[in-house]
């Protein structure tokens, strides 16, 4: 009895994981052009051609048995080739074992093209899914109204059924996710919860209409453990609606402890400098003024403001050229004391002597002079003026 067959004819076989043709319709023979049960336990090689048969291996070894949509070419018994669209599913057989079973239909029109986007679908994801740089993707049960008051579109954010359209596994790995549970089903108040820090977020992503590099928030991963991570998120917005965002996040919490660490020391290193009851001064080449501690501002009556305006010549009578202070403190021997010059200070209540002491200093690739200046007490008619304090 033959088989009528057109071009919607639907086409069914089941294929091994050694190549073989488990089962095949009757329709799909016909098609084909090969006698009833011919192809019963034949190599898959004779209705399927290499690349075919290289994307239907691929399905084996995906972690999500489908169905997927996909495009593929058969060979007929006359050696003429067929472009089909298939739907391939992972499939249990009592027989056989692990199979596809894949169910074809001639490509056509609307087919091919859901076969293409459904090829280029699985690439982008593909490529998402082996970054190592994580990447997420969240959408709203209900769309966020933008044309709202901020607090209220801040409030929908949170509020509004937010869940986990796609997160690679490098999300999974950053967040700690719990032995076997798939991240993309887990709530998203679970890492990303309803907090200050979040809200700025979230101000900081409405004021720059959802497209943002590098920024900040707090999230919380599932060991307990809160994570300083910086975001580049993309939203899309369609009528004024916030439909979905996407994005990559870095750990950034390592960073921000050194940071804590490093702003500790310099005001640490601040504190020692404003408490050191000489007059200390930082000049470049030039004898510009880079640096004064407390001590200098009140000798000195000097605002840190205008220090960039200010030259060493103002304040101190130097006995020498600056660039001979410069090789003196340079021919200082290491662990030999630091000798010291006799100068005049000028100061906006008088004039005295004092004793100057330098050493040489590279900052930021500049060369420069730290200059300690001790005022010679007991000297007849001046003697050193009293520190002001400050405020």
């Amino acid at each position: 009895m033959s088989v009528r067959t057109t071009d919607q004819t639907e086409m069914t076989d089941i294929l091994t994981r050694e190549g073989r043709v488990a089962q095949i319709c009757a329709a799909q023979e016909a098609v084909l052009g090969t006698a009833p049960g011919a192809l019963a336990g034949a190599d898959w090689s004779r209705i399927y051609r290499l690349p075919a048969r290289e994307r239907l291996e691929e399905l084996f070894g995906q972690p999500d048995a489908g169905p997927h949509l996909v495009a593929l070419e058969m060979r007929r018994d006359d050696g003429t080739l067929l472009p089909v669209t298939a739907v391939v599913t992972r499939i249990s057989h009592p027989d056989h074992g692990i199979c596809l079973r894949t169910v074809k239909w001639r490509s056509s029109g609307m087919l091919e093209n859901a076969a293409s986007l459904a090829e280029e679908n699985e690439v982008i994801s593909s490529i998402l899914a082996a970054s190592d740089d994580a990447g997420w993707c969240m959408e709203w049960a209900e769309p966020v109204d933008l044309s709202a008051p901020e607090q209220e579109i801040i409030r929908q954010v949170f509020e509004n059924g937010p869940r986990w359209r796609f997160c690679n596994d490098a999300m999974a790995r950053l967040y700690r996710t719990p032995e076997g549970a798939d991240f993309n089903a887990l709530p998203v108040h679970e890492t990303f919860p309803r907090s200050p820090e979040n809200e700025e977020f979230v101000h900081r992503l409405v004021q720059a209409n959802f497209d943002v590099n590098g920024s900040p928030s707090r999230d919380l991963r599932y060991d307990g453990v809160w994570i300083e991570v910086e975001n580049d998120v993309r939203g899309h917005i369609r009528g004024n609606r916030l439909y979905r965002m996407w994005g990559t996040v870095r750990d950034v919490s390592k960073h921000a402890r050194r940071a804590a660490v490093l702003r500790e020391e310099i005001e640490t290193l601040e504190a020692i400098l404003a408490a050191l009851p000489d007059a200390v001064l930082v000049v470049d080449g030039e004898g510009h003024l880079l640096r004064a501690n407390l001590a200098a501002e009140e000798l000195f009556d000097l605002s840190p403001d205008l220090l960039p305006g200010r030259s060493l010549t103002d304040l101190v009578d130097l006995p020498m050229a600056l660039s001979a202070l410069f090789a003196t403190a340079a021919e200082r021997l290491p662990g030999h004391p630091v000798s010291t010059i006799a100068v005049g200070l000028r100061t906006p209540s008088q004039s005295f002597r004092a004793d100057l002491a330098a050493r040489p200093l590279s900052l930021r690739g500049t060369e420069c002079l730290v200059l300690s200046l001790r005022a010679r007490l007991g000297i007849s008619g001046t003697g050193a003026p009293p520190l002001r304090a400050r405020g």
